[in-house]
């Protein structure tokens, strides 16, 4: 199978995982052994949890880690590159989302109007 067809594979995966991957980081690896294991047959289960064991060793997000993992078994080190943004990506766009309708539409009351209530209680 060509490099390029194999980072196509990694980026709409990790894509998937991103966008709808709620529930830590025990839920994101769950779901990665789902898929890369069990539909797609990338790695066997044994590599898989060696893996885990590796990712629980360092320092960091554990399912983030596992996605470079995976993206580095998978295609070297531009899958390395294109699984870690893929599945970074969608939720630090989420969360923009949410941070920019927050200030656009959610805004806290005016210092004014606060201290205004507050002395009535005096």
């Amino acid at each position: 199978m060509r490099r390029s067809t194999r980072l196509w594979e990694l980026a709409w995966l990790f894509i998937k995982l991103g966008i709808i991957g709620f529930g830590g980081s025990a839920a994101h690896i769950a779901m990665m052994e789902e898929e890369v294991v069990r539909r797609r047959g990338w790695l066997s289960r044994e590599k898989f949890i060696d893996q885990v064991g590796a990712t629980n060793l360092i320092p960091g997000p554990n399912s983030t880690e596992m996605a470079i993992h995976i993206g580095h078994n998978r295609a070297g080190f531009p899958g390395l590159l294109v699984a870690g943004a893929c599945f970074i990506l969608p939720a630090a766009l989420i969360v923009k989302a949410c941070a920019w309708a927050y200030v656009r539409f959610g805004a806290l009351p005016a210092w004014g109007s606060w201290r205004r209530s507050s002395a009535s209680w005096e």
